[in-house]
């Protein structure tokens, strides 16, 4: 019995980062709706050894940043809980962290005037913590990654009221980047650096969370200013060559300053590991 149970024990934790990926991608598609919610209460609860009040602290404000970018009102007490359950599991020695971001609230029933609490929105996301892992960062990208869904589906259901707004003036200013194409070619051509051009729009909030997640990190930064003249536009307010509007945003280019033509590009919000493997990359 203690011979069969080793290897299959072996087995099921090695598997475990599979099963983890495929929970999340079969929960990615949600019944839920978020029509109409204009307040919540905000909670945010965590359990664990390798969790600490520091954590619940900093995990408040990002939950907070999020439904102030969404307009949702959180002053005072409402009955309709936005709640963040973050807690930690073993399997054998392989710690995991459970990141859950939920409503609940008091519904009535269809066939009835009973009521009854319920849960209306319900989203959860996990990731292994290693022995070197930066538990802090581990769990802002992994919170990112469910707000940026939250923040996704609430502006589409909420259009006639809701919008996120890119500033991407006051982000130029305090990092350096330039926020005219022509500019930006000049310098690219006078210090022979390539461009890396970070293409923004008003509706997106994954365009926030890059510059804020990725893109505002010191050593992000300072790859950007050391190999690239890096260049930044909304793309609804400033002018620049369509050719390298794809449709989406966020979206990176990094130009050939002798040529003006992009030799690679990135679609979408990456990890500042990511980010960096690609700057080193392409530089």
């Amino acid at each position: 019995m203690t011979k069969f149970f080793r290897p299959f024990k072996d087995n099921i934790r090695s598997l475990l980062p599979i099963i983890l990926l495929v929970t999340t991608v079969l929960s990615a598609n949600t019944m839920y709706t978020l029509a109409g919610v204009k307040k919540v209460y905000p909670v945010v609860e965590v359990s664990g050894i390798n969790l600490s009040k520091t954590h619940k602290k900093l995990l408040y404000a990002q939950l907070k940043t999020v439904t102030d970018e969404l307009a949702i009102n959180t002053s005072g007490y409402d009955q309709r809980s936005l709640a963040l359950i973050v807690n930690e599991m073993y399997v054998g020695k392989t710690v995991v962290i459970k990141v859950r971001l939920l409503i609940g609230e008091e519904v009535r029933r269809l066939d009835s005037d009973t009521k009854t609490f319920a849960l209306t929105y319900d989203d959860t996301a996990h990731f292994i913590l290693s022995k070197d892992d930066d538990v802090e960062e581990n769990l802002e990208d992994t919170l990112d990654t469910l707000l940026a869904k939250f923040s996704e589906q609430y502006i589409e259901e909420n259009k006639a009221f809701t919008k996120v707004v890119i500033d991407e003036t006051d982000f130029a200013k305090a990092m350096g980047y330039e926020t005219n194409y022509e500019a930006a070619v000049k310098k690219a051509k006078k210090s022979g650096k390539n461009i890396m051009l970070v293409l923004v729009s008003n509706y997106c909030p994954w365009c926030r969370k890059f510059e804020e997640r990725v893109l505002l990190k010191k050593e992000v930064n300072a790859m950007i200013q050391q190999n690239y003249i890096p260049l930044i536009i909304n793309k609804e307010k400033e002018p620049f060559p369509k050719k390298f509007d794809k449709g989406f945003t966020p979206i990176i280019h990094f130009i050939d300053y002798k040529t003006l033509q992009s030799y690679a590009s990135v679609v979408g919000y990456n990890s500042k590991d990511e980010f960096l493997y690609l700057l080193d990359k392409h530089r």
